[in-house]
C-alpha cells in the first residue's frame, strides 16, 4: 500500500513499519532478522565460471555456431 507524503515533510523519513516499503521518500529500517527473511542478504550473482560460460554461449549464438 502506497502512501502520499505531504509536501512540508522532510526529503527522508525513517520508519519501522513494513508497511511504509513501497512509500517514496520512507527508509526502511528492519532487524537482520526480517533483513535476512525479505531476502536482503541472498546471493544472487553467477559465479565466475557460470558469467564465463554464458558469455561462450553468447559468442557461439552471434558467430552463428
Amino acid at each position: 500500500m502506497s502512501r502520499e507524503i505531504p509536501a512540508d515533510s522532510p526529503s527522508l523519513v525513517v520508519s519501522y513499519d513494513i508497511d511504509d516499503a513501497l512509500t517514496p521518500g520512507i527508509m526502511l529500517e528492519v532487524d537482520a532478522e526480517l533483513a535476512e527473511e525479505l531476502g536482503a542478504f541472498e546471493e544472487t550473482a553467477l559465479s565466475e565460471a557460470a558469467a564465463a560460460e554464458a558469455n561462450q554461449d553468447f559468442a557461439e549464438l552471434t558467430r552463428g555456431g
